[in-house]
């Protein structure tokens, strides 16, 4: 008896979702955030609130006063901290925490150590100093003083909470003052919602429910960001979608086709909508197999998307404890929604009064642990410590068991995947691991569609030939390096470039087009 041959079915689009998607959005790039975490350190004369002003100079007064109290209270130089501590509101023991976790110090005789690049700090060359430290378990002379051994985790530390501040701050600034652009992003997911309703009905006819040929979308997301923005729009989406009055029919009898994301790890998710902590968890394979089951009517019938956070997410938490991941989505279904980022440890970037239990409500008012919220499996404090994330380095050690679960599912499904789409991802070509990972693609023809932006880009796709008479015609163009990256790997006949950027490639005439969405996922 002859023996088929086992070919599991994976999407056959796969979204690289990069810093180029983030920026409209109001976030900063690697290199913008590297010159701000410069800035704060500028030359030693300048003042701490000198430096925070030339740092985040676009951001609130109140929130720039609570930056130079934090700094000042973490620099070891500046003996008696009390009148900050008051301030920002930190009991002494909260403090003495926070001591032993951040070292502002050290952190900042690293970053001048760093080499500039035309004036520049590259976070990727201060990630590797610190990290081959640590490594090696030696301490760096930085001139006359030197940094310790010890104090290398702590200016670790340090360096992680400035960017997830500098981030929870761009977006509560965006939400504000970015609202055209968000609901453009939000009416794009839409439209892939819709796509995959269409899609799930054309594969119901020739496929069985509970299969990956039906239930998986033809589409999977790789965010390299550590913002849950796309991921966020998604979510609001299909919450919208998913209501019975909207969702289509689907099988034998008709029910209702609901759509979900499974994240790649069983992660649970805090409660969004309820006043009380609790627990909910997204949707993964294992439920959808048992909720398509054609022998039961269980109310509806699912279709999912693979989305992966291969760096973690700001989002993230690991209980201390349990040892869980917790996954933090603000309190309230709303695109713009006020406190989708999880507290910092400043009261202007915490939420004092969304407290869900009564260790949060203490950890907030008389301890000032603006930054703690409860594990939802054991009930134990997390922090902005315990948010896990795969910085820009090249010495990544070793990962969370669930960042490396997250990575492995990720790498079969790039290499299984027909389509590969840069969106905003610029492919650098110190990025080894995924420059990597794309050689090692299995299937032959992987097409490959690049969505940036170039001031000479024009309003549609550029192939071939006329790509590279593009990139040849503008040497120094931000989208040279990607687009020679691509055709390397990919071949010329297979790329193809979109460089008028985004949000303009679901855009026309001001409103997201559903055609011009589908040419960004079909290149045939």
């Amino acid at each position: 008896m002859n023996k088929l041959s086992y070919e599991p079915s994976w999407p056959d689009n796969m979204l690289f979702v990069g810093a180029g998607a983030s920026l409209p959005l109001g976030f900063s790039t690697t290199d913008n955030l590297g010159n701000m975490i410069s800035s704060l350190v500028e030359e030693e004369e300048l003042s701490t609130e000198e430096c925070v002003n030339k740092a985040i100079k676009d951001h609130s007064e109140e929130i720039k006063k609570e930056w130079v109290d934090l700094l000042n209270m973490l620099d070891s130089r500046n003996q008696d901290k009390r009148a900050e501590r008051e301030r920002l509101g930190i009991s002494e023991e909260r403090y003495n925490e926070l001591c032993s976790i951040y070292d502002w110090r050290a952190l900042k005789a690293l970053v001048r150590l760093c080499p500039k690049v035309e004036g520049m700090l590259k976070l990727q060359d201060l990630f590797n100093l610190i990290d081959l430290s640590i490594s090696a378990n030696q301490g760096v002379f930085v001139g006359d003083d030197f940094v310790r051994p010890e104090q290398l985790h702590p200016a670790r530390n340090m360096l992680i909470l400035l960017i997830t501040m500098i981030h929870k701050m761009e977006y509560d600034q965006a939400v504000k003052n970015n609202k055209e652009t968000y609901q453009q992003f939000y009416q794009f997911s839409l439209v892939l919602g819709e796509l995959m309703w269409e899609e799930g009905l054309d594969l119901a006819k020739e496929h069985s429910l509970n299969t990956r040929d039906f239930y998986l979308f033809s589409y999977s997301v790789v965010s390299m960001n550590w913002d849950p923005m796309i991921l966020w729009f998604l979510f609001n989406a299909h919450y919208k979608l998913n209501n019975p009055s909207s969702a289509p029919g689907v099988g034998n009898p008709p029910q209702k086709m609901k759509l979900f994301h499974d994240l790649a790890h069983f992660m649970g998710v805090r409660s969004i909508d309820t006043p009380t902590l609790s627990l909910w968890y997204p949707m993964n394979e294992t439920a959808v197999q048992r909720l398509n089951d054609p022998e039961h009517q269980t109310g509806r019938r699912v279709r999912i998307g693979k989305f992966y956070f291969p760096h973690g997410s700001h989002g993230f938490r690991e209980c201390p404890y349990c040892g869980k991941l917790t996954f933090y989505l603000g309190d309230q279904w709303k695109v713009l929604s006020d406190d989708l980022f999880p507290p910092s440890i400043i009261p202007s970037l915490g939420y004092t009064d969304k407290a869900k239990s009564a260790g949060e409500e203490k950890a907030y008012g008389s301890l000032g642990k603006f930054d703690m919220i409860q594990c939802i499996y054991c009930g134990a404090e997390t922090e902005a410590q315990h948010t896990p994330l795969v910085m820009q380095t090249n010495y990544k050690g070793q990962h969370p068991p669930y960042i490396e679960e997250i990575q492995r599912d990720m790498n079969v499904a790039v290499s299984e995947a027909k389509h590969i789409i840069l969106f905003g991802y610029s492919l650098p070509s110190d990025d080894v691991h995924y420059r990597s990972v794309l050689t090692a693609k299995k299937k032959k023809g992987v097409k490959c569609s690049i969505v940036n932006f170039d001031p000479d880009g024009e309003d549609r796709w550029l192939d071939g030939e006329e790509l590279e008479a593009f990139l040849k015609d503008h040497p120094s163009s931000g989208c040279t390096d990607v687009g020679e990256s691509a055709i390397e790997l990919f071949g010329r006949k297979n790329v193809r470039a979109y460089l008028k950027g985004i949000p303009n490639v679901f855009m026309e005439n001001g409103a997201v087009s559903k055609e011009k969405v589908k040419k960004m996922l079909r290149y045939e």
